[in-house]
C-alpha cells in the first residue's frame, strides 16, 4: 500500500462498529491548522459491510482491535475505563464504584458487535467465567442500552461508549477498580510516511487521553 497519490489528501480508514469521539476534535484541527490538506474517512459501521484492508485506498486507519498487518505499525492510542449502564433508577447507583459481586448478581446484556473487542478480555478477566456464562446476547449496542434503559439488566462497557447513551434512560457508574482498557489503535505503514501524514499522527497522537 501506497500513501496518497494526490498531496492533498490524507486517507484515514475507520474500522469497527464504533468511533472515537475524539476523531472529530482531531479532524477540526487538521481542518484549522493545515485546511489544504483534507483528511477523508474511509469505511463503514454496517454489519454486511467488510473491514477495509491494507490496499484498499488508504494511507492510515483507526481501530477498535488490535491488527496486525504485514509491513504496518498498530499503536495503542486512546484508552478508558470499564464502566456499567444501569436504569437511572437502579439500586446500584448507591454505589460510587460498583463492586463485582454486585455486578454479578445482576441480569447482564451483552452486544454481538462488541465480541471482538479488546476491553471484552478485560472484563472477562476482571469478572471471570461467570460474566460470559450469565450474559443475555443482542445484536447490537443500541439495542442493549435500550434494554438497560427499561430495566431488563445492565451492561459493562468502557466510559465513552456509554456517553452518547445518558440522556437515553440511562446511568453509569464505574467498575470497582476501575480496570483501564484500549479503547482504539492507530495503524500505519512501517515506511513511506509523507510529511502531512506525520503531521496528521502526531496530531491524533495529542488527543490521546479521553
Amino acid at each position: 500500500m501506497k500513501p496518497s497519490e494526490v498531496s492533498n489528501e490524507i486517507r484515514v480508514a475507520v474500522l469497527g462498529e464504533w468511533v472515537p469521539p475524539q476523531l472529530a476534535d482531531v479532524l477540526a484541527l487538521q481542518r484549522a491548522e493545515e485546511p489544504e490538506i483534507a483528511a477523508a474517512l474511509i469505511g463503514g459501521t454496517a454489519d454486511d459491510q467488510p473491514a477495509p484492508q491494507p490496499g484498499d485506498g488508504f494511507d492510515l486507519a483507526l481501530s477498535t482491535a488490535d491488527r496486525q498487518w504485514p509491513g504496518w505499525v498498530c499503536e495503542a492510542l486512546w484508552h478508558d475505563t470499564l464502566s456499567i449502564a444501569v436504569a437511572k433508577r437502579s439500586h446500584l447507583l448507591a454505589y460510587r464504584e460498583v463492586p463485582c459481586c454486585e455486578v454479578l448478581k445482576q441480569p447482564l446484556i451483552r452486544a454481538q458487535s462488541t465480541a471482538g473487542e479488546p476491553w471484552r478480555v478485560v472484563a472477562q478477566r476482571v469478572l471471570g467465567d461467570a460474566l460470559q456464562d450469565r450474559e443475555q446476547l443482542v445484536g447490537s449496542f443500541d439495542i442493549a442500552l435500550t434494554l438497560v434503559s427499561a430495566g431488563y439488566g445492565i451492561v459493562i462497557a468502557p466510559s465513552a461508549r456509554l456517553a452518547g447513551y445518558l440522556n437515553r434512560g440511562i446511568a453509569a457508574r464505574p467498575l470497582a477498580g476501575t480496570p483501564t482498557v484500549v479503547m482504539a489503535y492507530l495503524l500505519h505503514p512501517r515506511a513511506r510516511l509523507t510529511e502531512p501524514m506525520v503531521r496528521f499522527i502526531q496530531r491524533v497522537s495529542a488527543r490521546i487521553e479521553i
